[in-house]
């Protein structure tokens, strides 16, 4: 059976035209436009203006460029699927659940945690429901005040779509709309983990794998033992300054507070614009950052991103890679 993995500890070591949508499929993608070379997005982290340069267009080898809604929230208040279904959404987007296309239950999941990454399996007949396939080019954006897009970003590169094709969007839905950027509105469902039929165990989207750079508890015990000089790795805590000095109570219940002993904080908030946190701030205030909280990051140890539940995690390992560091 399939091992559960735990995203909350993501390792960060030192140093693919589409096929036939599924019959009934709501994902079509808009006209195709040709897409030219200084168009083409490029990197982790692509301005909204890119954005909108290739919105609905494929580039030179007849690849399309699919914009993934990647929205979730810890407030209650707040549902990312809800706010998707209703619109505005970006003209074709999809919609990714890290809370849906997880894994669940007593084999997969014996310990209940949330959003934990998904079986290849369960991941690769998702992205055959949204009608991905691995040559397509995926943007993963966010609504208005939603600072945790990294993780979608960081769950479809970890699964197994090709590194160079899956980007951050660096601006919220709100500011794509204010530029310009074709939406839609109205309902539209987002596909839900219990209607994939997964088995006869085929899939189009062929390249899924086990979760990658992700590091399990019996490894980070062994980090945590081992102690900071026996180490060859560190591990760096994403919560907020209060939760890791335990001056405040976990936000989710039956939780204890503290930190895992030798952990460095960096708390993920301040990696992002404080004015606008679905935007990192530039790489020389990012490695500013790690320095002051005591952490080079050109180190040749591992570095273990944590947190609390394995969302903002990735937003540090996405800091990282902005500072030069090999995401493996």
């Amino acid at each position: 059976g399939h091992s559960p993995v735990f995203p909350m500890w993501t390792s960060i070591p030192r140093t693919m035209l589409a096929l036939s949508s599924a019959a009934g499929s709501p994902f079509r993608s808009p006209a195709r436009r040709s897409l030219t070379a200084a168009a083409a997005l490029s990197g982790n982290l692509v301005s909204v203006e890119d954005c909108l340069a290739a919105h609905g267009r494929t580039d030179d080898g007849g690849s399309r460029t699919i914009f993934v809604d990647g929205s979730w929230h810890l407030s209650p208040d707040r549902d990312g699927r809800e706010e998707y279904e209703s619109g505005p959404r970006i003209e074709g987007a999809r919609f990714f659940d890290i809370d849906d296309v997880s894994s669940k239950g007593e084999e997969l999941n014996p310990k209940g945690l949330p959003h934990m990454m998904p079986p290849k399996e369960l991941f690769a007949a998702a992205m055959d429901a949204m009608d991905v396939t691995p040559s397509d080019r995926l943007v993963v954006y966010g609504a208005e005040g939603c600072m945790f897009t990294s993780r979608a970003f960081f769950a479809l590169r970890s699964m197994g779509h090709p590194s160079d094709r899956v980007h951050l969007m660096q601006g919220s839905l709100s500011e794509w709309e204010a530029k310009g950027g074709p939406i839609e509105t109205g309902a539209k469902k987002a596909i839900m983990a219990d209607d994939l039929d997964l088995s006869s165990g085929e899939t189009s989207y062929d390249i899924a794998r086990d979760a990658l750079n992700i590091v399990d508890m019996d490894e980070v015990l062994r980090v945590v033992t081992a102690g900071e000089d026996n180490s060859d790795a560190v591990i760096v805590d994403a919560r907020g300054a209060a939760r890791f000095r335990a001056e405040v109570p976990e936000p989710r219940a039956g939780l204890r507070g503290g930190r895992m002993p030798g952990s460095i904080n960096v708390p993920f908030t301040d990696l992002l614009e404080p004015d606008n946190p679905l935007k990192f701030k530039p790489a020389e205030e990012l490695r500013g950052v790690f320095q002051r909280a005591g952490l080079d990051p050109g180190t040749e140890r591992r570095v273990i991103c944590s947190c609390g539940s394995g969302v903002t995690a990735c937003t540090v390992a996405l800091a990282l890679e902005e500072c030069g560091r090999d995401a493996g």
